[in-house]
């Protein structure tokens, strides 16, 4: 009798390079075989799994089986990584893979046939070895079939048991932006999103039939939330420049004139970022604005009684006649683009604070 196969749904997910897609359906009788897409070289050898069911294609003798009670296959060749799991067609799939601060390209791929589905995921330290991930991935093949059975959408909701077994502990955020969902899938809505290094209080792990299913419930906002398990550590993450160039180390916590707080990190290209990656001009010591934009946040929170007007703006020329724009500041002072600070004398005179040079309005 023939089966249908849908083959090998292979996914590249990374930030400055495309892997093409690859969608195929075809009918067989015995065999699914993904081929790989370069060459094997004389240091390659073939995998298979205990039970016989799957082989895969090593590149060298540095790529082992690491130990992993939580999955079916790990390998590894100390640094890159390729996860192969075998479920039952019908069963809740995990979500799907994507790059990290830690991987930082990923590779997936999804076999399936109505009985079962094989989801084989690859991710590397660094983005030049993305190939040899996909080519151990491509090389996939199914030796043996139905080993697993097809859960019908009547089982599924009889045969999962939910439950959230209760802690207490604090984990951080290792994604750069981490969503927070109303209950623990994908398909839940998301609340809000965590940044990386951020602490979470960690409030219940979620079990399925008994076992981690890989969410956390966590305290957020007023109320309760879930996260994936995969991006919460133990251990706080190492401090790093949340976007673009080198972190300066200097940061500001700001507020948008509804009293919305966010932190804003200084940047050797003189900028300041957000953990969104959304880049600010500094006007003064109290005031940013967006990069070629017109929103304003202050380091007083305008909500709670500071002001939230827009401050004045004045174009002053130097004696070369170089034109200076200058924003008036809750301080009393007014500063240029730089931050220099400026003493207004009259409508027309201003002069650098502790300083000779003026500047004036025509």
């Amino acid at each position: 009798m023939k089966k249908t196969v849908i083959a090998a749904l292979a996914l590249a997910l990374a930030a400055s390079m495309s892997v093409p897609a690859v969608a195929e359906t075809q009918e067989t009788q015995e065999t699914l075989e993904t081929t790989a897409t370069a060459e094997t070289t004389d240091t390659s050898s073939t995998f298979t799994t205990s039970d016989g069911v799957l082989s895969v294609v090593l590149p060298n003798d540095t790529w082992k089986e690491v130990e992993d009670p939580s999955k079916w296959v790990v390998l590894s060749d100390g640094d890159d990584i390729v996860t192969i799991e075998h479920y039952s067609n019908g069963e809740k799939l995990p979500e799907m893979a994507v790059a990290d601060d830690h991987y930082v390209r990923v590779y997936q791929a999804v076999a399936s046939t109505q009985n079962e589905v094989f989801v084989i995921t690859g991710g590397v330290v660094d983005s030049d070895k993305i190939g040899e991930v996909a080519n151990i991935i491509m090389s996939a093949k199914v030796l043996k079939y139905d080993t697993k059975l097809a859960v019908s959408k009547e089982d599924q909701a009889s045969t999962s048991e939910f439950s959230v077994v209760p802690t207490d502990k604090t984990m951080y955020v290792t994604a750069s932006g981490l969503n927070v969902r109303a209950g623990y899938s994908t398909d839940d809505q998301i609340l809000g999103t965590l940044g990386y290094g951020e602490s979470v209080h960690v409030t219940g792990v979620v079990q399925r039939n008994g076992a981690d299913y890989g969410w956390y419930q966590v305290s957020y906002g007023n109320g309760t939330g879930y996260v994936s398990a995969n991006f919460l550590s133990d251990t706080e993450p190492e401090k790093k420049d949340p976007v673009g160039p080198s972190y300066t180390g200097n940061v500001k916590t700001v507020y948008d004139e509804n009293g919305e707080s966010s932190t804003l990190y200084e940047c050797t290209d003189g900028l300041w970022r957000d953990k969104a990656g959304t880049a600010y001009t500094r006007l003064s010591e109290t005031e940013f604005q967006v990069y070629e934009g017109t929103k304003r946040v202050f380091t007083f929170n305008p909500a709670s009684g500071g002001s939230s007007q827009d401050p004045g703006v004045v174009t002053a020329y130097d004696e070369n006649g170089t034109a200076v724009t200058l924003y008036e500041s809750t301080d009393g002072y007014w500063y240029d683009s730089e931050g220099t600070a400026y003493i207004r004398h009259s409508d027309t005179d201003f002069q650098v604070n502790e300083g000779n040079k003026h500047l004036t309005v025509y």
